[in-house]
Parts: C-alpha cells; structure tokens; sequence
C-alpha cells in the first residue's frame, strides 16, 4: 500500500511541476484548468485508495466495533471536505 501510495504522489507531483511550467509560459487557461482537474481527480483517487485500505485493516482487527466506526465515520466526514 504505502509503495502505490508514494508512487502516486509523486506523479501528482510531476503534475504539479508541469502546471507550474504551463503557467509559466503563459498557456492558455483551458489548457491549465484541465491539467488541474486532472490532478485533482488523481489526489481524489489516491485518497479514496488509502480510506478504503484503511476500512479493510480496521474491519480485519477484532478491536471494539462501536469505537472503530466511529473513528471510520470521522475519517470519512473528514476525506469528504477534500472533495
């Protein structure tokens, strides 16, 4: 998980430096803002695959069900403002 994750973030983050040099040389704004919501999807996705690991590591541990639903209801509350 953690391999995929970082893997993941940095091309997020080649993504990034790419905007920066759109930007830069002075691209035409459709051009950046798509470059943009293509990032933000990607950081959504990434996100979405750490929750969801989350969810199956805790759901796989015998721990106190209420206590770790409701820490899993926080995350979630919380991953949703990221959107």
């Amino acid at each position: 998980m953690k391999t995929e994750v970082l893997h993941s973030l940095r091309r997020v983050e080649g993504q990034l430096r790419g905007i920066q040099k759109m930007v830069e040389e002075g691209r035409p704004c459709d051009e950046v803002l798509a470059q943009l919501v293509a990032a933000h999807a990607a950081i959504g996705r990434i996100g979405t695959d750490v929750l969801m690991n989350e969810v199956g590591c805790s759901m796989g541990e015998k721990a106190e069900a209420e206590k770790e639903l409701g820490r899993l209801e926080k995350l979630l509350v919380r991953y949703s403002g990221l959107k």
